[in-house]
């Protein structure tokens, strides 16, 4: 089975030089190891001209046959494990930074508190790379929200946050919404759910800088649709990769964001931002796990996601 994992490093990385680092091994060594597997299949594995190396035909036929033994081998020690009872084994999470540093502690926490040998582990990374992990096997459950194939990945939603309009309160353009301006702690106090505070109209920030999150991230998208359904061209001073980013951007008067009131509750007391209701479907989010709708569905990941709905749910 080495050639084979050798092999798919290869695959992942595009490179013998990273692979082999990758692996800890020498570069000739890797290179002779995928030889040998050449020689047993007849065919070469690798078109080496090209930069990135890029799959023969047999190359993907390989691949395939490689992910389909992976799974068999991961889903039988999954078996084994649950057989165990919970008392060992593995779970990967995953998640943005945002939900990451947000969701993820309190419900590993939780579940580490049942099951103390589950042997836990947390990728952060944006939404786009998190769905293809998850796809590839590399995750088990991810946290997210936003779009998602549904023919792929079964969602469990457990909890909605709400998107803020944030604005330095330097800028003067604050001044001319008095009624409509909420502080953290009218956030912390849910002022901005009820009926009292009004939506603030969007289109009247349309000369305010702003702060963005780029391609790859639930932001991004939902930040096009607030402004297209309020026939907004904004102006952005910096599209940015974190949510938590943003906030410190923000905080130092560089431009106005988007914000979740999750964010906002969880943040360092301040003053140096003002906060503003959004009337937009868009501006409502559920946050969910998600799985692979195929393959093997562990003790450890029915577990987490049982404790996770637990911690939540009076929420």
């Amino acid at each position: 089975m080495q050639g084979m994992d050798y092999v798919y490093a290869v695959w992942q990385e595009k490179s013998f030089s990273a692979a082999a680092r990758k692996l800890f091994v020498s570069q000739p060594a890797l290179s002779a190891s995928v030889r040998k597997v050449e020689r047993e299949l007849g065919l070469p594995i690798f078109d080496r001209s090209t930069t990135p190396l890029q799959l023969t035909d047999a190359g993907r036929a390989y691949i395939e046959a490689a992910e389909r033994i992976f799974r068999i081998k991961r889903d039988l020690k999954s078996y084994c494990d649950d057989l165990a009872g919970l008392e060992s084994g593995t779970l990967r999470l995953g998640g943005t930074n945002f939900f990451a540093s947000c969701f993820l502690p309190p419900m590993i926490e939780a579940f580490s508190r049942r099951h103390p040998h589950i042997a836990l582990s947390v990728t952060e990374s944006d939404s786009a790379d998190l769905f293809d992990k998850l796809t590839t096997e590399e995750l088990d459950i991810i946290v997210d929200s936003g779009v998602c194939d549904d023919s792929l990945y079964e969602t469990v939603p457990f909890y909605q946050d709400h998107i803020l309009l944030s604005v330095p309160a330097a800028f003067p353009i604050n001044e001319r919404f008095p009624d409509y301006r909420l502080t953290r702690q009218d956030i912390l106090m849910g002022r901005h759910l009820g009926p009292s505070v009004p939506a603030v109209p969007l289109a009247a920030f349309a000369d305010t800088d702003f702060l963005l999150l780029g391609k790859g991230n639930d932001m991004y998208r939902r930040s096009r649709k607030l402004f297209q359904n309020n026939e907004v061209t904004p102006h952005v001073r910096l599209y940015l990769n974190q949510l938590m980013t943003a906030y410190h951007m923000a905080r130092q008067g560089l431009g106005a964001t988007f914000l979740t009131d999750t964010l906002v509750r969880l943040s360092a007391p301040n003053e140096a931002l003002l906060y503003y209701k959004l009337d937009d479907l868009n501006a409502q989010r559920q946050i969910f796990l998600a799985v692979q709708r195929k393959g093997y569905r562990t003790k450890a990941m029915q577990g987490f996601i049982a404790s996770s709905l637990a911690l939540y749910q009076d929420e």
